[in-house]
């Protein structure tokens, strides 16, 4: 004869747990691509807005000081973007040749300013590929956004 207490006993069987089991695995496979592709679009926002606070930083430079800042770290800034890479900054007609899109028109006539976004691959050319995920200030400020965007 049974002891009472086995009769209230319920219990999972195997079965059951290696399905339960393979339903959570497929749906943690199946988020991982969404969860990426959200962190992705959350840093290029939050390197959009950086850009913008930059943009602000030079404009107080050049008020206090009547000639564009040398450097990002003499308009005050010094964080890296999203991804730990540096800001781009160049100011048009010193330096390194600035962001030219496809038509060969300068991006901007007095600084450019961008970051190289997720790959940390950019090219002159607005039309290559390692250029579309870049986040760049152009029209001398009218427009801050994805490369792709222009």
């Amino acid at each position: 004869m049974k002891p009472e207490f086995y009769e209230d006993i319920r219990a999972f069987t195997l079965v059951e747990l290696i399905v339960v089991s393979a339903i959570l695995g497929v749906l943690a496979i199946m988020s991982i691509p969404l969860f990426t592709q959200y962190v992705n679009k959350t840093k290029s926002s939050r390197a959009l807005a950086e850009i913008r606070n930059i943009e602000k930083d030079i404009t107080a430079y050049i008020i206090d000081k009547n000639t564009l800042p040398p450097t990002l770290n003499d308009a005050g800034f010094t964080r890296p973007d999203p991804w730990e890479r540096p800001y781009e900054y160049s100011i048009i007609g010193s330096g390194p040749a600035p962001l030219e899109n496809f038509i060969a028109d300068p991006l901007n006539t007095d600084y450019d300013l961008y970051s190289k976004g997720p790959d940390g691959l950019s090219d002159a050319a607005a039309a290559h590929a390692t250029s579309a995920d870049d986040i760049v200030r152009s029209n001398d400020g009218g427009y801050a956004g994805l490369r792709a965007g222009l």
